[in-house]
């Protein structure tokens, strides 16, 4: 009897370990492009076209108004804590303007904010919201 109660300890752990990870919730692919409005709290809309490569807690890739006017990004950082995907990274701007994102991922779509910071003081801030294109 003894044997069978040390035997069965570890068995109820193993299999209580495998039961928890079926249910955590597996990271978010950002891979792809996304496309969608691109809004400055100033006014106005534009497009917003965002061609993501993700690989681990890593985003690299381009962003820009469209598809033919993109800049590389950089600081590509992805975070899953509680079920919430993030993505943070920045794109500088030809004139030297950096756009720092700060994205979520919510039902499907990466919506949040960009920021930006002019070398004159100058702060700008938009409203994000993209979704992957098929």
């Amino acid at each position: 009897m003894t044997f069978r109660r040390i035997l069965a300890l570890p068995v109820a752990l193993l299999v209580a370990a495998s039961t928890l990870s079926a249910f955590q919730a597996k990271p978010a692919d950002l891979t792809g492009v996304w496309t969608g409005t691109f809004t400055p709290s100033d006014g106005g809309s534009s497009g917003a076209h965002i061609d993501l490569k993700h690989k681990g807690a890593e985003v690299t890739g381009t962003a820009g108004p469209s598809a033919d006017r993109q800049v590389a990004i950089s600081n590509g950082k992805v975070t899953t804590a509680k079920d919430v995907t993030s993505v943070t990274f920045d794109a500088t701007q030809p004139n030297g303007l950096t756009l720092k994102f700060a994205l979520t991922l919510v039902d499907g779509r990466l919506k949040g904010k960009a920021n930006a910071e002019s070398p004159s003081g100058d702060k700008r801030e938009a409203a994000v919201d993209v979704g992957r294109t098929k």
